[in-house]
């Protein structure tokens, strides 16, 4: 019977450290259970190095709230942006055993079929930034993109209607491939739709193929809608448009309505084009917390078998113009 009963507490133990999922260790003597997460970036730059900031705060912070945990964070991204780059990081990952990753997809449908595959495997998987819905990912943490398409275009709106113009767009696209991208147009052409009795109308639109393209894009799309007066860019590169606009000399942004431009993020150059006066806005995602929030997910199940409160974990956007970008407690991690 005593046998028995060692036999049952053994089996119990074990099960025990199965559920709370990650791994064990020997620290000084004393058993720590360990896990392994990571971040993955569409690709590497300042506008992520913003991102891994919040996970490497949530890191810090689990780390004197669960003393009995050690946690593992990788940060990466391939050089530059593409699918295939995140492919071969994922499967890396997964030979590697990781408990859980947040990735920031490419190309929905091209990275689903490894997402699932690192879940068949019994990773923890989290999306961020652009979602990968039909995957076997637990939740999406970011921005609803449509809404930051829509506020990207109401912005210049309300600057026409306080000037009597009419809002004549040109639109410098993100990655076609990006289910987030294609949101973000979504609620642009919407607003220019509800507001076509103003005189709005969306002129063109282009995504080109290779980011060093793209200042020559805007100024072709400038040269080909003579009419154009507002241009809007989706993305973080930004900076592009506001080089054509720097070129030009229009640097009076903050009051000339012949030349709005609104800009997507907060790298370097986008946040600079805004104190030069070479952009009117930037719309600002909190990209830091979108790894906070994600490292958090992925430790509360791993270790607590906590489930995601809803498939979509919705981070806010705020907008940065001359009125405030010289705010201090917007930066660096925008929390």
């Amino acid at each position: 019977m005593k046998k028995l009963l060692s036999l049952l507490l053994i089996l119990v133990l074990a099960l025990s450290l199965v559920a709370c999922g990650g791994k064990k260790e020997e620290d000084g003597g004393e058993e720590k259970k360990s896990m392994k997460l990571a971040v993955v970036y569409t690709a590497l730059g300042d506008f992520w190095d913003m991102c891994g900031i919040g996970g490497t705060q949530r890191v810090e912070e689990l780390k004197k709230e669960y003393p009995d945990w050690t946690v593992e964070l990788e940060l990466t991204g391939p050089s530059e942006a593409g699918v295939t780059g995140q492919i071969q990081l994922l499967e890396n990952l997964i030979s590697l055993q990781y408990d859980g990753i947040l990735v920031a997809a490419s190309d929905a449908e091209g990275l689903t079929p490894t997402i699932n595959a690192a879940a068949d495997a019994g990773i923890i998987m989290f999306t961020m930034d652009t979602d990968c819905p039909d995957s076997k990912r637990l939740a999406f943490v970011g921005t609803h993109n449509e809404k930051f398409g829509r506020r990207l275009a109401e912005f210049a709106i309300q600057r026409h209607d306080e000037y009597g113009t009419e809002a004549k767009f040109i639109v410098l696209h993100g990655a076609v491939a990006q289910l987030g991208m294609i949101q973000r147009l979504k609620g642009i052409t919407d607003v220019v739709t509800e507001n076509a009795s103003k005189g709005a109308v969306l002129l063109d639109y282009q995504s080109p193929q290779d980011f060093s393209q793209g200042q020559a894009t805007v100024e072709a799309m400038m040269l080909s809608n003579p009419d154009w007066n507002t241009t809007l860019c989706t993305h973080a590169g930004g900076s592009l448009v506001s080089a054509v606009y720097e070129e030009n000399g229009w640097n009076d942004a903050a009051t000339n309505p012949a030349h709005v431009s609104v800009l997507s993020d907060d790298t370097a150059q986008v946040i600079n084009a805004v104190k030069d006066g070479f952009a009117t806005c930037t719309e600002v995602q909190k990209q830091a917390q979108w790894a906070y929030n994600g490292v958090d997910l992925m430790f509360k199940k791993i270790a607590l078998g906590q489930d995601p409160p809803s498939d979509f974990v919705e981070t806010a956007t705020f907008y940065v113009t001359l009125d405030n970008v010289y705010d201090d407690d917007m930066y660096p991690t925008r929390q």
